[in-house]
Order: C-alpha cells, then structure tokens, then sequence
C-alpha cells in the first residue's frame, strides 16, 4: 500500500559540527530535522497472506533449476514486538562484494532510487519442519515504501511472515525471478525456530558490540581499493565462531535473538559497509532475529574519511533505519521488545555531539524510558511479565577505558542520566561497548558490562586506574584476549509454572547437567580465585566431587538466575557472572533525582 506522509513528531534538535552551525540558517536547521521525519514500517504495509496448518503434509519436493546467482545477505528482524511474527529483508547484490545483480530484478533509476520500478519479484517459500510448504509470502520492494528512508536503497526487499507457532522448527527459502517469471536467484533453506511468547520458558541469546561491517574491507569512498574489495575477516571470524559454537554454549537450545551494542558498521552512510555486516552474519542472522542498538558509527554520513569530525555535517540515523526496522510506533532509534523472561531496552545514547537525540533528564528519550521501566517494573512486581529487564547502548558510561574516565562527555552525561532510572527500578544489567575492551563492574544492584573489541582493533585502558575507581571492577581484560561476545541464558519465572512445566523443566536441566558433567567445565564456569583452581583440579580427577560441585553451584542458579558468559574468538571464558532478579517497589517519580553527580 502507498501512504501519505503522516504527521510525525520530529527528534530533538539536533547540533550539526561547529563549523557548519555558525554557517547554518534557521531554516536549513529545520530541513535537518525533517530529515528523521517518517513514518515506522508497519503489519499493515504488507500483503496479506494465506497460511496452510503446520501439520500439512503436502511435500512439494521441488527441486530447484540452475539459477545465476546464490542469494546470502538476508537477515530476521521484527516490527512488532510479537514473536509470532518475522520481518525477512534481502539485500540484493549490488557490486560491491559480487556483481550487480539488482539490474536484473529492478529498473533502477540512479539519480532518484525511490523512482526505481520493479521489473521481476522476490518472494519468501515457508516450511514447516517436514518441508512442506505452508505459505507462498512476496516480498515488497524498498520502492514501494513511500517516505520513508528504505526507498532510496534498490537492493532491499522485504517480507513479512505471520502466524508462527511458539517454538516450532521452520524452514524457509528466498527465490527472485526476473521480467520473464525465470529463476534467477535462490537462498538456501534455512532452519529457524519461532520464538518463545511467554515467561514460562528458558532462552539464551547473544551480544556483541562494535562490529565495523567495512572495517579492513579494501574499500573508501564508494569504490574498492588495492587488490580487491573482500569482507572483514575480524568480523568474519567472530561470527563464524558465533556460529559454529551456538548449540553447545546454549545446550542444543539456541539463540532467540542477536543483540548489539552499536558501531554495527564503520560509516553508516555506505551501503557497501551494511553489504559487509549481513555477508559475515549471514549464518546467524538468517536464523536469529537481530536486535541492533545505534552507535556513533551508524550516524556518520559519508564525508572524505570513517570517523568523528570527518563522518560528515550532517549527522542522520536515516540510515541505520534504512537496513533496521524496528517494533516502535516512534522514529527515534530507541525500542522495546520482550523475549521469553526478559524485557530488552535499546537506546539511543550517543547524544548531540554524535547524533540527533538526547539522553538527558528532560528530553523525550528520558521520559519514554521512564516510562518504560515502570511499566515493565508494575508487570513483573504483579507476575504477569518478564522478571528481568537488560538495557542495551552505546557509551561506555562504566569503564577505565578512554571514552568511559572522560568528564563532560557523551558517555558522561549519559551515565549521570541513566544510572538514577536503572537503580530505581532495578535493572538487572546495562551491555555497552564504544570502549574497545571487556569489563564487567558492579554499581548498586545492576551489573555494567562493557563488551566492545569484536569488530575492530582494541583500545588498551588505563591500568593504573583500576584500583582508583568509585565503583566495584568485577572482571576486565583488554587487547584480543577481550574479542568476543556475551551469550546469555534468561530463566522461566518459577513461581508462574505449572507442575508440569517444573517436571519438563528440570529434565531439561538435567540434561544441562549431563552436559558439562562430560564435558570440561572451565568452558562454562569460570574459577578465578587459588582455592577455586584448587577446588577445580580435585573436580577433575573425582567425579562425585565434579557432579556434586555442579549440582552446587550451577543448577540451583538456573532455575532463578541470569547466566552471563563472555566467550572470546580463541574459545576461552573469559568471564562468568549468576544475576538474581532485582526486587523493587514502585514509588513516586519525584523520588528519582536525576542528574546524579558523575561517577568514576
């Protein structure tokens, strides 16, 4: 459907760098605000659909004809926050990485992209797990999305599939044909399983944090460079090891979603950069539904270099929302979405001096956070929602890092405007980056932790300042020791199950047991102090010590506490941490006193 330009509150204003801002008129400040105004992707912009029952049995057993071109850069996102719906976007080929194959799809018109006509289609085939087809899904053309920001992009086409049952296994294939309906391209068959819609259940997800899609990938300004255009092998590597590590961190569970914490890309404004991002996550994203958080990378707007004062004047999120739809009927970057017993905030904290929008205690990112937090805190104090909550950005607002012992900085401001919200309603934990480094500290009842080398080179902190902060280090490490990711395990809430969800519970925890019971344990449990190592060499040669020490200390925990585990890219564990929920009661706003002063 095509829609009029709706009525959208802007962002806050926002300050463009400071040569441009004495140049600046009145009125081309408020173009640049208008820039951020569009409308969010909706249910209602696609087609509806016919679905088949999932226990169909009509096997079509097609077998596909030769097609040109192999289809791998597509990704799982959601619009609402409704687990039994998917958003699949395909990112077609467009010569950066491999020819150009939208040529052979879309009439593309180079000087106004959003004029590109459709001349074949894409579509989405869903399986259940027998592969047969349950529904024939099309896919829409960036095009089609009048004002709003994805139609200046050619190479996307997006697809909505609906009516997922909780927890089954799926399987689905992407096919595009050209002017003639001959297949030209294909996707593999992917596997997916829908997510999990209530409390009641276990999950595990993963986080990263500045990825850099681009980064050391041969190429500036538009075109590629020295011997050839190739992917980010950094970025290569940790989502292979992502990858190939998923059922064994998660014991045979797998991901629900893929979190991050900004810097998804070096410059947000080349397409070339996102091309990077979905060729090297390709095998997670395909089947996990990506949650990404914006960063100060993802604002920059081309300009001759990838950083700071160089991205360009004008500092836009019109492109991370061009490749990131997200479940919010705002435009702003920031969002909500529930997965199993957690409640996830993502926010856009970066502030004027990166972006266009502000963290501080008077702006509407603040005010839609607080609300947030109380809503979730009401529901989970009354049972009916996610015990949990984790809150998702990008400064570094605790770390002896560069970015987090400034004063007076983005990161600053925004640690002396969140942290008042995250202690009044308990947050369990706050995942960062921006500092390329791994820390993990303590601050009143939430758990701060900073995970941001997994794309890019790391940054070496201050070691002399680790001993002279205001807060509790838990655990750091810098250099490649620090490159990985987070993968963290949420439990059901215990006190809602049945008896019956108890017993199919704690068979599962069983085989949890099993498990690392066979297996080495320092891969899931990390011992840190002399007499653990001790206690850790008799586990080993005594398997009633090992099998009592796990019943212990590890199961009892599962069953009412977060798991965090920091794996890095030589599959060591490097950090572990339980989380117990956080108990609060809800109390009047004019009880939170917002700024605090700056901790160091």
């Amino acid at each position: 459907m095509t829609k009029d330009k709706p009525n959208i509150i802007p962002p806050e204003e926002k300050i463009p760098s400071r040569g441009y801002r004495i140049k600046i008129k009145e009125s081309i400040r408020r173009r640049l605000a208008e820039e951020e105004n569009f409308y969010a992707i909706e249910l209602d912009d696609f087609e509806e659909v016919e679905y088949k029952p999932y226990s169909t049995e009509e096997n079509i057993e097609e077998k596909l004809p030769p097609v040109k071109f192999v289809i791998d850069k597509y990704y799982l996102q959601r619009i609402k926050d409704d687990p039994s719906r998917v958003l699949v976007t395909l990112y077609l080929d467009y010569g950066y990485l491999k020819p150009n194959r939208v040529k052979e799809i879309v009439e593309v018109n180079k000087k106004k992209p959003f004029l590109s006509k459709l001349k074949g289609k894409c579509l989405i085939r869903l399986f259940n797990d027998d592969l047969c087809e349950l529904a024939l899904i099309p896919m829409k053309h960036s095009s089609s999305f009048n004002y709003h920001p994805i139609s200046s992009q050619p190479q996307l086409f997006l697809g909505l599939i609906e009516n997922l049952e909780h927890k089954k296994d799926y399987h689905y294939r992407i096919e595009c044909y050209d002017e003639n309906d001959i297949l030209v391209g294909s996707s593999k068959v992917i596997e997916f399983v829908a997510a999990v819609e209530d409390t009641k259940q276990p999950i595990f997800f993963v986080s990263t944090s500045d990825l850099h899609g681009g980064h050391k990938a041969r190429f500036k300004r538009g075109k590629g460079k020295g011997c050839g255009v190739r992917t980010n092998p950094i970025l290569n590597k940790l989502m292979n090891d992502i990858h190939v590590n998923e059922m064994e961190y998660t014991f045979n569970k797998g991901y629900q979603v893929f979190t991050t914490s900004g810097d998804n890309i070096d410059n947000g404004s080349y397409h070339q950069h996102w091309a990077d991002l979905f060729t090297c996550a390709n095998p997670n994203l395909a089947r996990i539904v990506f949650s990404p958080t914006i960063g100060n990378h993802d604002y920059f707007n081309g300009g001759f270099c990838k950083g700071a004062w160089f991205g360009g004047a004008n500092r836009t999120q019109k492109h991370f929302h061009i490749y990131v739809q997200t479940p919010g009927k705002h435009t702003g970057a920031f969002y909500s979405h529930t997965e199993g017993n957690v409640f996830m905030i993502h926010l856009d904290s970066v502030g004027l001096t990166w972006g266009n929008e502000s963290i501080t205690c008077d702006s509407r990112q603040w005010e839609w956070l607080n609300r947030e937090l109380s809503m979730w805190r009401r529901r989970a104090n009354e049972g009916i929602g996610p015990q949990f909550c984790y809150v998702f950005l990008h400064s570094a607002i605790f770390t002896i890092g560069y970015f987090g012992r400034a004063r007076n900085n983005s990161d600053s401001v925004a640690q002396s405007c969140l942290t008042p919200l995250f202690d009044e309603y308990g947050v369990s934990a706050a995942v960062f980056g921006h500092d390329h480094m791994y820390q993990r500290s303590l601050w009143k009842s939430t758990e701060y932790l900073c995970i941001g080398v997994s794309g890019k080179g790391p940054i070496n902190y201050f070691d002399n300042l680790r001993n002279k902060t205001d807060y509790k280090i838990e655990k750091d490490e810098e250099g490649e020791e620090a490159r990985g990711y987070g993968v963290t395990y949420v439990p059901p809430n215990h006190r809602i199950m049945s008896e019956d969800e108890k017993i199919r519970f704690d068979e599962w925890l069983f085989t949890v047991k099993q498990q690392i019971l066979n297996d080495d344990i320092r891969k899931y449990y990390l011992f840190i102090t002399e007499d653990d190592q001790e206690d850790y060499k008799e586990l080993m040669v005594d398997p009633e010590e090992k099998e009592q020490f796990i019943d212990e200390k590890i199961i009892p925990k599962l069953k009412t506490c977060i798991w965090w585990r920091f794996y890095n890219t030589k599959g060591k564990l490097v950090d572990q941490s339980f989380m117990e929920p956080v108990e609060r009661e809800i109390r009047d706003e004019s009880f939170i006193t917002c700024p605090n002063l700056h901790i160091r």
